[in-house]
């Protein structure tokens, strides 16, 4: 993190002034009247798509964010740490209370583990300067994070892209969406696109190839009603023999955990919501047992790999958030990357529309910036799974060692 802190001042002593230029663009010298134009269209509304779009927004660029509605489904990726705060005052967010009701936050007090030892140690949230940070009702601070982009004048469409085509100094889409309960088809034209579309990464892998995949794991989480004594506030994290455990209790009454491990332990699990209870039971990860009714209330499975886009950007494109470089979870970054790319991502966005001789310089540093966190994230991600020797000789461990 500190190494992530020190290019977040650099950036943001450089954001007035790229602002600056950004107000001053040069017209498109695109045209076509049939067609919804736009300077910059950014595919995919999570976080990472929704800052690059408040700081285009902001610079005064004509922006189009496209994505579907964040729904009301229970969404992993709920922990938040302390200094993304920088990263959302960024955006124009000054306080998670500006943001979030009390009804969808949490601060988290600790960070509890049992790893590489059957003892658990904890780091109190009141030693880190930068505070705890939060664990989320993640659904609603996708869908909170898009109406502070509304508000901030980013226009949004609702919709998938489907089709995507070189079109004279840019790119056009075709957009699927509902318009009167019915299907309709709309043709954008833009001039820059960022992908934020998650691991799938739509448009990345249509202009630069597929991701680069580093790890082979999978998680499944679970969401159940929290137990009534249930006040406790960190984030807990357990190694087992076939994997890891994670736990955190949310708002509204809820917790979460989830099991990381290789795909046949994972998909076993998966399937009966039973399993995953007693399995998580068998963990340790909680201070308590939860009871047969304490099932999950529901289930997901999702790709919990490390991966790196094979291109992270190229002629009027790029990357941000997971499109880009997607994390170990045991990270506890993927929010904060997704708010810092996209930060970036739109500054270098800015520096491209600017002039065409900044734009090669502009798409280096972006890279440079995205590999530097990768191979730091690498670096710290190797440590903690040598740390556990107790099972180095599991298949689980000895694939994340590779």
């Amino acid at each position: 993190m500190p190494g992530w802190v020190s290019m977040i001042d650099c950036w943001q002593k450089r954001a007035g002034s790229a602002r600056n230029n950004a107000m001053n663009l040069p017209p498109s010298n695109c045209a076509g009247s049939d067609v919804l134009r736009t300077r910059v269209a950014v595919i995919g509304n999570g976080p990472a798509g929704i800052a690059a779009a408040c700081v285009l927004a902001q610079a005064g660029v004509d922006t189009l964010l496209i994505g579907q509605s964040p729904g009301n489904s229970l969404k992993a990726g709920e922990s938040l740490p302390g200094a993304a705060l920088r990263l959302l005052r960024r955006l124009g967010i000054n306080t998670i209370q500006t943001l979030l009701t009390p009804d969808a936050v949490l601060g988290c007090t600790a960070n509890a583990s049992a790893w590489g030892e059957e003892n658990w140690t904890r780091q109190e949230a009141i030693f880190n300067p930068e505070g705890g940070g939060w664990h989320l009702l993640r659904h609603h601070f996708d869908a909170m994070l898009l109406e502070h982009a509304r508000a901030q004048g980013v226009q949004i469409l609702t919709g998938a892209c489907r089709i995507l085509a070189p079109h004279g100094c840019g790119h056009r889409l075709q957009v699927a969406t509902i318009r009167n309960h019915t299907d309709a088809d709309i043709t954008l034209q833009a001039d820059f696109l960022i992908d934020a579309t998650g691991r799938k990464a739509w448009l990345a892998r249509r202009l630069g190839g597929p991701p680069v995949k580093l790890s082979r794991q999978l998680a499944v989480v679970g969401w159940m009603n929290g137990l009534t004594h249930d006040q406790d506030n960190s984030t807990r994290l357990k190694s087992v023999a076939d994997g890891w455990w994670y736990s955190a209790r949310l708002p509204q009454g809820l917790r979460v955990a989830a099991f990381h491990g290789l795909p046949r332990a994972v998909v076993a699990l998966s399937r009966y919501p039973e399993a995953f209870r007693a399995a998580c039971n068998a963990s340790g990860v909680l201070p308590f047992s939860l009871p047969e009714k304490q099932c999950p209330l529901k289930l997901r499975t999702c790709d919990a790999s490390v991966t790196i886009s094979s291109q992270l950007g190229g002629e009027n494109w790029l990357a941000v958030g997971d499109a880009a470089l997607s994390f170990d979870p045991l990270s506890s970054q993927g929010i904060y990357f997704a708010l810092y790319s996209g930060i970036r991502g739109a500054e270098a966005a800015l520096d491209c529309l600017h002039s065409s001789a900044l734009a090669a310089d502009a798409l280096t540093r972006y890279r440079s910036m995205v590999l530097q966190v990768f191979e730091s994230n690498q670096r710290t991600r190797r440590l903690f799974y040598t740390r556990e020797l107790r099972y180095r000789d599991h298949a689980y461990w000895q694939a994340q060692r590779q």
